[in-house]
């Protein structure tokens, strides 16, 4: 997989860190890998992403396969926090034939939140669950 961005500075913890990651039964790694593959462009043109990448072995999550060192149909990247909802909407308008999309959330205290989708209403479920969980956090 020659030109992979790998994410080893996806650390600067002054944003939200995001990892996503794609799960369907019936495709195989390659197309799996090919759906990040076309999402991670588009990721990067969203106002306040400065930093996206693959997913290395090393944080790899229980159940996920890898390749070539990094996880399987799984992108990370770095948003501002007032950003975040446009990120949201942006990926869920991407949810496409039935695919299931898990998303891990960290913010820069160091709070996570974690869910999945598996169709538009699941989708929206997930960025209302993630809104009030940051909205918390900003509370003194």
């Amino acid at each position: 997989m020659a030109g992979k961005i790998q994410p080893d500075n996806l650390s600067s913890m002054s944003q939200l860190q995001v990892t996503i990651a794609f799960q369907e039964p019936e495709l195989d790694d390659e197309d799996l890998q090919a759906d990040v593959d076309r999402l991670l462009p588009q990721i990067r043109e969203i106002d306040g992403v400065e930093e996206v990448g693959l997913v290395p072995v090393a944080e790899m999550p229980t159940g996920a396969k890898s390749i070539g060192g990094i996880v399987v149909g799984a992108a990370k990247f770095a948003v501002d926090n007032s950003n975040i909802l446009k990120g949201l909407v942006f990926i869920g308008g991407r949810l496409v034939n039935g695919k299931t999309l898990k998303a891990t959330f960290k913010a820069p205290d160091g709070r996570e939140f974690s869910g999945e989708a598996g169709s538009r209403s699941d989708f929206e479920y997930l960025m209302q669950q993630a809104e009030e969980f940051f909205d918390r956090g900003k509370q003194p």
